[in-house]
């Protein structure tokens, strides 16, 4: 009697243990918070362990499919939305939910240059306030390659322009022009001047998009024909294309006086491994093949920007890799994220250029350690820029090109490897 009531015992307390797993729904909240406080780990797991034990569920296919895209996995993150309008289907869902799931799918095979796929799904999730974008990106898609494709040498490497930010010719059709490496911005840009210059065909209006600050700037999108990078050949390749200023002001802290008029971004830069290299001068371009686990770190790509992990004074932050920028620096989530939090800002007198013509930031955080990937920064300053906040997950700061200019920098298939050169 007395081994079957500790037997009993003992099963009452694995029971206890065991928390029920929670609802779907309940499920995803979770992996939703613990994404908007950086922990992507955690949301994967979450997310993983629901696709499982749910497969036909909806929401749980495009939650994976969303975290795939995230993690660079591109292939999955399609798989993965193809599966959420399948499961949307098959349990009978309003036709405009239906479009929507589609019209997220045309987003994501025109971001990897799946442009032949795109266009009938991108048309069917033209509603609301994604209609005049993804209209427009569907009717540039028909003047595109089926798929993109470069073609040209293994390796290839060019050399960089005099000037503080990295800059190297390429070719647009019979016309060589310099174009900026700038790993802040989602898609290759250039000024409205600039795409004249260059014979960017039938521009449409792709409504708006946010600039470094979060403002909001009207945008087209139109095919630029014949670009090379380097030595490698492209074929026709979609740009967005803004007002001159807005290029201008993509720095929020003036950078070089000479502004670029294009600028090519993580869409064209993410189909190379590419190596900024100051030591030798140069930008090399090579096929992707991924970098070591053991020496690189895993970027996330959020909202179109590149984001690093950072640890600063030992707090893991998320940074946006922004080869753009002249400046690095803490946003207000940044700030609060130090040990010491606010009590750690003191007054500054730096000018952050906006619209109107330049805003102080009143604030800056002095003597900090910053550690990316095989790097460590000592003594470094990093002014309080406000910026626009994801409501998805964290932006804490930007790494820019006063400590980047320091470093070797190689990205490939979204993981980043940063060496000390000097």
């Amino acid at each position: 009697m007395r081994a079957a009531l500790a037997a009993s015992a003992l099963l009452l307390a694995a029971c206890a243990l065991r928390r029920p797993e929670p609802a779907p729904a309940a499920q995803l909240e979770l992996a939703a918070t613990a994404l908007q406080r950086g922990r992507v780990e955690e949301a994967q797991e979450l997310v993983a362990a629901l696709r499982r034990r749910q497969p036909t569920y909806t929401a749980a296919a495009e939650w994976s499919s969303v975290l795939a895209e995230m993690l660079w996995n591109d292939d999955e993150a399609v798989r993965e939305q193809m599966a959420a309008i399948r499961n949307a289907r098959t349990a009978g869902f309003e036709a405009v939910e239906v479009q929507a799931l589609r019209g997220r799918l045309g987003d994501l095979l025109f971001q990897v240059g799946r442009w032949g796929e795109c266009s009938s799904p991108l048309l069917a999730g033209a509603l609301g306030a994604d209609a005049e974008r993804r209209r427009a990106f569907a009717t540039i898609a028909y003047g595109l390659p089926f798929v993109r494709k470069p073609v040209g040498p293994l390796l290839t490497e060019q050399r960089l322009l005099a000037g503080d930010m990295p800059e190297f010719l390429c070719g647009a059709g019979d016309r060589v022009r310099p174009f900026a490496i700038d790993t802040g911005t989602s898609m290759t840009t250039v000024s409205r001047s600039f795409a004249a210059e260059l014979g960017i065909r039938d521009p449409q209006p792709a409504g708006s998009a946010l600039d470094a600050a979060g403002r909001s700037l009207a945008i087209e999108v139109g095919a630029l024909p014949r670009f090379a990078i380097g030595d490698v050949e492209l074929g026709a390749v979609p740009v967005l294309v803004v007002d001159d200023e807005a290029l201008r002001l993509r720095d929020l802290f003036g950078g070089p006086e000479r502004v670029p008029r294009g600028v090519l971004g993580l869409d064209l830069l993410a189909a190379f491994r590419f190596t900024i290299d100051p030591e030798r001068g140069s930008v090399q371009l090579e096929l992707p093949r991924g970098l070591p686990v053991g020496e690189s770190v895993q970027c996330l790509r959020a909202e179109g920007r590149c984001l690093v992990p950072v640890h600063v004074e030992g707090v893991r932050m998320w940074f946006v890799l922004d080869t753009g920028a002249s400046h690095s620096s803490l946003s207000g989530l940044g700030l609060d994220a130090l040990p010491g939090g606010p009590g750690r800002a003191v007054p500054s007198f730096r000018r952050v250029r906006t619209v109107g013509g330049a805003l102080v930031a009143v604030r800056e955080v002095r003597d900090l350690v910053v550690r990316c990937s095989d790097v460590r920064f000592q003594g470094v300053t990093l002014p309080v820029v406000a910026r626009g906040e994801s409501p998805q997950f964290p932006v804490h700061g930007v790494l820019g090109i006063d400590l980047l200019a320091r470093c070797r920098v190689t990205l490939d298939r979204g993981r980043a490897r940063i060496q000390a050169v000097r």
